[in-house]
């Protein structure tokens, strides 16, 4: 692993981790993740 893979991977993590501090996120991402992709908005509204 080079130095900017290991940079960009730790960004990536600390990322996901404040993602999944946010208060009712880890359920919508889960929703979103169980969401056929043909019932998907194609615009995201905003």
């Amino acid at each position: 692993m080079t130095g900017a893979t290991a940079t960009e991977d730790w960004a990536a993590i600390q990322e996901t981790l404040y993602l999944l501090s946010l208060p009712g996120m880890r359920e919508s991402i889960r929703e979103g993740m169980d969401t056929p992709v043909d019932q998907c908005d194609e615009e995201p509204g905003w």
